[in-house]
This record gives C-alpha cells, sequence and structure tokens, in this order.
C-alpha cells in the first residue's frame, strides 16, 4: 500500500506542474492532502518510498527532477512490490509449528513422562530404556529444534524489512547474518533501479556504480524508455528476490521438519514402550 501512495503523489505533482511551484513544494503540498489516505498509511521516513520523494525534492538540477518526477509517474509499483501472500503464510506456518511443538513438549514432559515414571517406581520395574533415553535427551531436541525455528524466524523477519523497504535493511548485521547473498542482492539491485532517476549525476559507465546504474546509464543515452526499463528491472529482480526467499525458508522449514519428525518418533516409543514394559510386568 505504500507504494501506491507514493505512485499517487508523483502522479498528482507531475500533473499540477505550473512552472509557479518547484517539485519539493509540490511533493510536500500533495503528501499532506487528506486524499492521500484513500491510498494508503502515511509513507515511513526510513522507507524506500519516503526517501525517494525526499530525494526528488532534494534534486539540484529543477529539470533532471521534473524528469524524474515524469518517470515515477508512470511507474506501477503497488503491486510488484507488495509483501507477497506466500511470504506471509510461512511466517504464519512457522509461528503455529513454533507454538504446536512447544505445547506438545511441555505436555509430554510434565503430565505424561512423570506418570509413567512414577507408575514404574510404585512396581519397582525398571524404566524402559526408550523412556529413559527420551528423559536423557529431550532438552537436546527441543534446544536444537529451538534453535531451528528461532534462526528461521528471525531470517523471515529479516526479509519482511526489506519487503517492507527499508532503508540499508540489506547492510544491517543481522540481514547479512541471516538472509542468503542472492535476497540481498536481488533487494540491491531493485532499489539501484528505483532511485536512479533521482541521482543528479549518474555515474558513467566504468565508473563505481552498480550494474543496474551502468545499464539505465547506457538506457538513458540511448533512445529507450527509461521508464519502461526500471519497470521491467523492478518486477524482474523483485521475483528473483522472491524467489530467493521462498528457498531459503524452503530449506529451513525442511530442516525444522525432520529434526520435528525425529522427536515425534522419540514421542512416541518413549509413550508406548512403558504401557508395553507395564503389561510384562502386570
Amino acid at each position: 500500500m505504500t507504494w501506491d501512495r507514493f505512485g499517487y503523489i508523483c502522479r498528482k505533482a507531475s500533473t499540477e506542474s505550473t512552472g509557479a511551484d518547484t517539485v519539493a513544494a509540490r511533493l510536500g503540498k500533495i503528501s499532506d492532502e487528506d486524499a492521500c489516505s484513500l491510498y494508503g498509511h502515511r509513507l515511513v521516513a526510513n522507507t524506500w518510498p519516503a526517501q525517494l520523494l525526499t530525494q526528488l525534492a532534494n534534486m539540484r538540477d529543477p529539470e533532471r527532477a521534473e524528469r524524474a518526477l515524469a518517470i515515477y509517474q508512470r511507474l506501477n509499483l503497488g503491486r510488484p512490490l507488495d509483501t507477497p501472500i506466500k511470504f506471509k503464510r510461512a511466517l504464519a506456518y512457522l509461528s503455529y509449528v513454533t507454538l504446536v511443538f512447544y505445547a506438545v513438549a511441555a505436555i509430554y514432559q510434565l503430565k505424561v513422562t512423570p506418570a509413567f515414571s512414577s507408575v514404574f517406581d510404585n512396581l519397582g520395574v525398571t524404566p524402559p530404556s526408550y523412556l529413559a533415553l527420551y528423559q536423557a535427551y529431550w532438552g537436546v531436541f527441543v534446544l536444537a529444534i529451538s534453535v531451528l525455528i528461532l534462526l528461521a524466524l528471525l531470517s523471515a523477519l529479516q526479509m519482511r524489512r526489506l519487503f517492507q523497504f527499508e532503508v540499508n535493511a540489506q547492510n544491517r548485521l543481522l540481514c547479512r547474518l541471516l538472509v542468503i547473498p542472492a535476497c540481498r542482492r536481488a533487494y540491491a539491485r531493485t532499489v539501484d533501479a528505483l532511485q536512479y532517476p533521482t541521482l543528479d549525476e549518474p555515474a558513467q559507465p566504468g565508473e563505481q556504480a552498480s550494474l543496474i546504474q551502468q545499464h539505465l546509464r547506457q538506457v538513458e543515452d540511448s533512445s529507450m524508455d527509461l521508464a519502461v526499463e526500471i519497470q521491467t528491472l523492478a518486477e524482474v529482480q523483485m521475483q528473483a528476490f522472491l524467489q530467493a526467499c521462498e528457498k531459503q525458508l524452503k530449506g529451513l522449514t525442511t530442516l525444522i521438519a525432520v529434526v520435528v519428525i525425529v522427536a515425534v518418533m522419540m514421542f512416541l516409543s518413549s509413550a508406548y514402550s512403558p504401557i508395553f514394559s507395564l503389561g510384562e510386568a502386570i
């Protein structure tokens, strides 16, 4: 929704160009209008939609600012850059798995295991090896699954920050540690494409600039439509970003599932073996 609001502000500011008001004045006036609320929540200062408007307003060259505004008003960024439903479902799934696992582990350890242990003590029978093994190592399983779930949730949280387009989110320490390079690379390329029109002096080819900026510089120098190329690059890189995020989340959830299955097998083995042992003892 934030990109919908960004697009509305740019479209209206572009159509209200009269020559009297500067781009900065028009952007500020439109941003304060009540009609903006129809296109989403107010832009957060540390996100790229707000940052791009700030960079537009601060451009030193008025003509280049008008050209940049004309490019942004043609872009359709609302749907391609919104947080996808699949990612939200993955977050909900991880939260659900976390709650279910801890509930089952707590019930089994606090209710089931002590009940069987007291019965064996009363009968003077040695507890079966499965029950003893689970009692000895249940903490290890819980710790391992807890670490994996925490890792998955923290990774998903950092990806969510990227989907919210927080400025410099890809350079934060946690993001560099928890998000694979493919995700961060695609995100950085998307941002490079989006902010290119606001650069007063784009880097020349061969100078210190990203591949996206060099490419768009060549597009700008040719007869190609810069707005079309920025739109296409943003969609392609966001798709690559989404696929990389899904790949990482699938890997983490698969690993969690394997450990949970092993733990469940331990649950079942330690639960049924005491029943058979009690039958033999009685």
